[in-house]
């Protein structure tokens, strides 16, 4: 519990610099970086994740023939992955913490053996996306 108080008031201290570096910037406030007690540890390249969290619940879809089945295959699929996504509660401070935005060229490699499926390997890279001029 002692931790707990002291990590709470040292974020409520940087809470107050943070809140007092907003009212007194001048300029675009896109351009002002989140402090660091802000992000969770989490990149959003990790996002993708949350989709084979379930492999054979992922891959249950491309078995399906029948489009009405397989439209119920995606939907269920869509759904288990939806507590992750959008529930990246801290546990230790109790707040919705922002991930971190991945760089140019950052890679993350997820393996899952399910033994229904077999292996289900993911490969998720940040790019850059090219506007057609």
């Amino acid at each position: 519990m002692e931790g707990e108080t002291a990590s709470s008031h040292a974020n409520g201290g940087s809470w107050a610099a943070f809140l007092k570096s907003i009212a007194s910037f001048n300029g675009d406030l896109s351009s002002l970086t989140a402090p660091p007690f802000i992000l969770s540890a989490t990149s959003l390249t990790e996002f993708s994740s949350y989709w084979c969290e379930h492999p054979s619940i992922f891959a249950a879809p491309a078995k399906e023939s029948d489009a009405q089945k397989r439209a119920m295959l995606v939907l269920k699929w869509f759904l288990t992955t939806l507590k992750q996504q959008y529930a990246s509660r801290s546990e230790e401070y109790g707040n919705e913490k922002k991930p971190l935005n991945p760089f140019l060229g950052e890679l993350f490699l997820g393996k899952w053996e399910d033994d229904d499926i077999g292996t289900t390997e993911l490969i998720s890279e940040q790019v850059r996306l090219a506007m057609p001029s």
